[in-house]
Formats: structure tokens, C-alpha cells, sequence
């Protein structure tokens, strides 16, 4: 996960210097391109046209200006600025047309300026659009909930709203697997009782899609903090339509009532996981990990297996306790057990099957169908001999795992801490925890 923010626009002036300026050529060649913007707004935005269709189109425009960059000035303010203060001086339907569609979407500062100066222009008898009267004039009515009950990758906050223009519904998908980010949104201009009855019938899945009603005051809740967990990951994998959407959809969020909370869900205490642990050892499905003879140190490795498993199912993802689906599996063996998984390579050997084996027990203890669990297991092993080959690359290590691997080498006790701490001062010492780890895997080649 991702823990810096992105950078936005903003104004970068070099100590010392002068803001960047741009030149009477530049100026122009802006002005020319505002100036189409404003001529092909009316072929673009026809007097017919739904207004959600209207909003779309502003929150595209919006998304190519906020997506922009440009060296030491703010990308925002130059496009989105200009336009504003090109559409204010011509008193032309195109003109009033662009400010009305951005009016609606853009953020403040630009939203209020958009707006101030589409309506001083229809105040000179511009004539406006048929749908600038219902554009922006809607509520929000109803929100729900949907969710996949089995895996839990996502659930998806659906909000109806209703105004002259008609019903509409916009949704944001909150992923789960990636720590709660948003990654998508959709805007449908139905209302919601449609889009969920035709969710229903469309499901052709074993388990059909879980839908629950919430408040509106939730749904805001759980929006931003979704929205504010994908500003604070740098290339965040949304998806295509994500940013086209955003303006339209944080406009439409920004009617709703705050003050909501998302619950959080009950965690396991340390005492309940060392006896899931046990249970896990204990159980049917363990059988066939032990091997032939009675090694204990083959049950010090499946335990130790079993407990990473168990930290990555209920610290890592989000969603239902100990769910394990196909897409979960596939993080878990390309991403979190070669970085995390403090382990030789006899060791890694062992995951997929008790990986696999954790799956069936976990599945059993929470009723879910017999097929599902097979897609999940299915994926331990088809993912296996990359994640065993991910675990020999040293690239692949986090910082813990090569300690813990440096630790288990020299054979020092994780309880001294006065060695712990030499053993650290060692590493920095001697060109950091880089170069530290490239030694390890030559050291360690022959173990893999």
C-alpha cells in the first residue's frame, strides 16, 4: 500500500525567482484552444440533451485539466482559469453554455466562479441551454449497498438522487484487497430501485450479489474515506473511467449530509488468533501436511506459514474475516509472502500447500460453497512456482524479512536485544540494507 501523497497541481517557484510566466505566444495559443472549447460547446452540449449527460462531459473536461502538468505553474488554474475568464468576456451561448457544465462539477474555487459569471452573462440575455435549469437541481434520496458475500473483494456505494431532470444513480467501488481505496465509479441515469432490480437479474452466480440499504449519511462516510485512502497512493490502480468521473461524482457526494461513520469491523484479539492457529493445526484438513514421519521441525514451518497466512487475511485486506478468494490468493503469492515471509527456500516449498490447506479450513468454518473454496485453491497452485522464485530475488524482500533473515543466518536470540542492536548497527555500517541483502541471497543461494 501506498502511504505518500500524489502530487496535484500547485505552484512550484524556485527559491529566490519569479513564478514562471507564460509567453504572449503561449497566451495565444491557449486562447485559441479556450476558444474552440467555447465554439464547439453548443454541438457538444445540444439544447436536448439530458443534463447528467452535461455533467459527464464538464467532469471529462475537468479531469484533463486536473490531470495536466505543467512546470512551475498550476495546470488548473491556467486551463481551468482561462476558460472561465475567456467564457466571462464573451457573451456568446457557447460561452454561457461551458460556464453553466462547469458550474456544476468544477470545485471551488472554479465551481462559484463558473457560476457567478454564467449567470451575469444570462443576466445580458444570453440565451440558455433547455437543461440549464435542471442541471445541478437534484438530491439525494436512497443509498445501498452491494457486495459479493463469498470473496468480499468490493463493495460498491450506490446513491440515488431525484430532480426535474429525472432519477440517477452513481456508484463508487470501494476494493477491499487494496487496503479500501476507491477504484471505480459508474453514473447511470436510472434510479436505484432500477439498477438493483436489474443487478438482481442479471446474476447468474452461484451466490447472488448482497445488497443492504444504508443511510445517506453512511454512504458519505464510507465515499470519503475511500476517495481520501486512493489521494494518498501514489498510481493508484483505478480504473479508466475513474478520473473522467471524479468531478462528476465528488460534486454529486458533496450533497450529501455528513456527520456518518463506517464501523469498524471486530478484530481478533491475540489471544483468539493463537487459538485459531490451534485449531488450524489440530484439524481435518491438516492431515495431509505432516508427511510420513513425526519431524517437529516441519510443524515449527507449517505453524509458521500458518500464522503469516493468518496476519495477511486480517491485517492486510479488508472484508470479511478470513475470507481467501482467488484475487486475495494472488496478491498474497506475487506481492506479500516474497516480501514478507521470513523463510528458506525448503520453506517456501511448503506454502502453496498450506496455504491451500488454510483455504479448505477456513471455507469450512464459514459455510461457503464447495466451489468457491476449489477457485481459491486452485490459485494457491497456480501461482506457486512464481511465488517460490519471487522469494528467492532479494529485490522482492521488505526490510523485516531480510533482518529476520540475517537474524535466523548469524543464529542470533530475537530476545537479546543488545545483539539485535549490534547486529543493526552491522548492517548500516556497512552500506545499509541494500547491499546487506545481496549478500544474504549469495549466502543463502544454496539453501534455495
Amino acid at each position: 500500500m501506498g502511504g505518500q501523497r500524489k502530487k496535484k497541481g500547485g505552484r512550484v517557484t524556485p527559491k529566490g525567482g519569479a513564478p514562471p510566466r507564460l509567453t504572449a505566444a503561449e497566451r495565444a495559443g491557449l486562447d485559441d484552444i479556450f476558444e474552440q472549447i467555447l465554439r464547439s460547446a453548443p454541438m457538444d452540449l445540444e439544447d436536448d440533451l439530458p443534463p447528467l449527460a452535461v455533467e459527464v462531459w464538464a467532469s471529462q473536461m475537468w479531469s484533463i485539466w486536473a490531470n495536466y502538468e505543467l512546470i512551475g505553474m498550476d495546470a488548473v488554474e491556467v486551463f481551468a482559469g482561462g476558460v472561465i475568464k475567456l467564457g466571462a468576456k464573451r457573451a456568446t451561448p457557447g460561452a454561457l453554455i461551458t460556464l453553466r457544465a462547469l458550474g456544476v462539477v468544477a470545485p471551488e474555487p472554479y465551481g462559484s466562479r463558473a457560476r457567478r459569471e454564467a449567470d451575469r452573462l444570462a443576466s445580458t440575455g444570453v440565451a440558455e441551454p433547455t437543461w440549464a435549469s435542471a442541471l445541478g437541481a437534484f438530491e439525494p434520496t436512497v443509498a445501498w449497498l452491494t457486495s459479493d458475500p463469498i470473496d468480499d473483494d468490493w463493495v460498491s456505494v450506490m446513491v440515488g438522487f431525484d430532480g426535474p431532470a429525472g432519477p440517477s444513480t452513481i456508484g463508487v467501488c470501494v476494493d477491499h484487497n487494496l487496503g479500501g481505496m476507491a477504484k471505480d465509479f459508474f453514473v447511470l441515469p436510472d434510479a436505484i430501485e432500477k439498477v438493483l432490480l436489474e443487478l438482481e437479474e442479471d446474476d447468474d452466480e452461484t451466490v447472488p450479489v448482497e445488497c443492504r440499504e444504508v443511510s445517506l449519511e453512511e454512504a458519505a462516510a464510507r465515499c470519503t474515506e475511500a476517495l481520501e485512502l486512493t489521494d494518498m497512493t501514489i498510481d493508484p490502480p483505478t480504473r479508466e473511467e475513474f478520473d473522467d468521473l471524479r468531478a462528476l461524482v465528488v460534486a454529486r457526494l458533496a450533497k450529501l449530509p455528513s456527520g456518518g461513520a463506517v464501523q469498524e469491523p471486530p478484530r481478533m484479539t491475540e489471544e483468539e488468533r493463537d487459538q485459531l492457529l490451534v485449531q488450524f493445526l489440530e484439524s481435518e484438513e491438516t492431515v495431509g501436511l505432516w508427511g510420513t514421519s513425526n519431524d517437529e521441525s516441519r510443524g515449527e514451518v507449517i505453524e509458521y506459514l500458518a500464522h503469516h497466512i493468518l496476519a495477511f487475511s486480517l491485517d492486510y485486506v479488508l472484508g470479511t474475516p478470513l475470507r481467501f478468494s482467488p484475487i486475495m490468493v494472488e496478491i498474497f503469492c506475487l506481492e506479500w509472502a516474497p516480501a514478507k515471509v521470513a523463510i528458506d527456500g525448503d520453506g517456501f516449498t511448503l506454502l502453496p500447500d498450506v496455504l491451500a490447506t488454510w483455504i479448505r479450513f477456513v471455507g469450512r468454518r464459514r459455510g461457503i460453497p464447495q466451489v468457491a473454496i476449489a477457485e481459491a485453491v486452485d490459485a494457491a497452485y497456480e501461482y506457486a512456482s512464481e511465488m517460490i522464485e519471487l522469494s528467492q530475488d532479494p529485490e522482492e524482500w521488505g526490510p523485516a524479512k531480510i533482518l529476520a533473515l540475517g537474524i535466523q543466518q548469524r543464529g542470533i536470540d530475537p530476545t537479546d536485544q543488545a545483539a539485535l542492536d549490534e547486529f543493526v548497527d552491522e548492517v548500516n555500517n556497512n552500506g545499509g540494507i541494500d547491499v546487506f541483502a545481496d549478500s544474504l541471497a549469495e549466502s543463502l543461494a544454496l539453501r534455495f
